[in-house]
């Protein structure tokens, strides 16, 4: 290296310096300080138990399969969301029908056991009343008669169950079998 260049970068390094001189400091001394984090920021999401009815629109919108829905032996439903996989895409928040999920700006999600990664919100199964056999849920039963009034005779039957029922119920309507 010349002379030359030696004193051409001293005199750059020194240019820089008084730049950054009148400028002040330009960071934040995180975490001594709040971070600067704006209201377009995506963070984790936060999910209401009181509201989830375990439908699952936010499991199948969920690029990541960030969010599960598991039914136990015992048949319990229960929405699993672990952070680790999520991207922080948001689509759940938009399907979610009951507006159960929130989004955060929380971001500082390290932790040293895995478990703290996880929520989970467990629903009671719904049973069916001709068969007995469990599916959906009792909080996704009472959102739907909400909605529609109509369906109140058929909440409390698997599909099974309300297809043999609807068909009979056109069968007397029309008689004759229907095959």
């Amino acid at each position: 290296m010349s002379l030359k260049n030696i004193r051409r970068s001293r005199l750059g390094f020194l240019r820089a310096l008084v730049i950054a001189g009148r400028s002040g400091r330009v960071t934040r001394r995180y975490p001594y300080e709040e971070p600067l984090v704006t209201s377009d920021f995506r963070g984790k999401i936060d999910i209401d138990e009181t509201k989830c009815i375990g439908c699952g629109a936010c499991v199948n919108a969920c690029p990541p399969n960030a969010l599960e829905l598991i039914n136990t032996r015992d048949g319990y439903v229960s929405l699993r969301y672990f952070v680790g996989r999520c991207i922080f895409c948001w689509r759940c928040i938009d399907v979610c029908p009951t507006g159960a999920i929130k989004g955060t700006r929380e971001f500082e999600l390290a932790t040293n056991d895995i478990s703290d990664l996880y929520d989970i919100i467990v629903h009671e199964p719904n049973k069916c009343r001709e068969c007995g056999k469990l599916f959906s849920t009792k909080r996704m039963g009472d959102y739907v008669v909400t909605k529609s009034p109509l369906v109140e005779n058929y909440v409390d039957l698997d599909p099974d169950c309300r297809k043999s029922r609807f068909l009979r119920a056109i069968e007397n309507r029309f008689g004759g079998g229907i095959e």
